[in-house]
């Protein structure tokens, strides 16, 4: 087998390897991250068919061993360097579905816990006892008898409030007999800019 035949041979392998890695990877991937997949998959054996279409059309050309080995030995290079990419590439797809998994999972491992406290004897008493208060509280505060003490206290309240005001009123307002300082004057006196 020529070292042309092998470098050929060689890269259709790596094709083949490719798509065997993709179909391991298949049933961890959903089908966006699948689709993403197949898509690099197909780019790469795609590069790496038209690099042995073009090894084989420059193949006749090259008549040195050595230039022809050197050539080869690239292109088998590259070549593996796209498949190796590629495979990481799906890798990296896999371990992203494998965490929206596990957070999906996380999510509903902490729903399933909070359904069983929800069902556990300790919640619903809680749950029962705050109920039972909220419901003492709103009918005691709705009995006639504490409406009306409500209500009593609110007329008070209003009642010492306009008193409180009368007050200051009178408190506030100028005496009859009291220094002619303490009103205000109504003219003002022009300034002497203003003359």
């Amino acid at each position: 087998m020529t070292k042309f035949e092998d470098t050929v041979k060689e890269m259709e392998s790596q094709v083949e390897e490719l798509e065997n890695d993709l179909a391991a990877k298949a049933e961890k991937l959903d089908e966006a991250n699948m689709e993403k997949a197949k898509v690099l998959v197909a780019k790469t054996e795609e590069a790496i068919k038209s690099s042995i279409e073009k090894v084989k059309g420059i193949i006749n050309d090259v008549q040195e061993d050595e230039k022809l080995d050197e050539f080869l030995d690239k292109v088998k290079a590259k070549s593996m360097e796209a498949v190796e990419f590629t495979k990481e590439k799906v890798a990296e797809l896999t371990k992203q579905v494998d965490k929206e998994n596990k957070l999906e999972k996380l999510g509903d491992d902490i729903m399933a816990e909070f359904d069983k406290l929800k069902e556990s004897d300790a919640f619903k008493k809680t749950a029962d006892f705050l109920s039972d208060i909220h419901t003492k509280v709103n009918d005691y505060f709705n009995k006639p008898e504490v409406q009306d003490a409500i209500n009593k206290a609110k007329t008070t309240t209003i009642n010492i409030a306009e008193k409180g005001v009368e007050s200051l009123k009178k408190a506030l307002e100028p005496k009859e007999g009291a220094p002619a300082e303490a009103k205000v004057e109504e003219e003002v006196k022009p300034t002497e800019t203003e003359e």
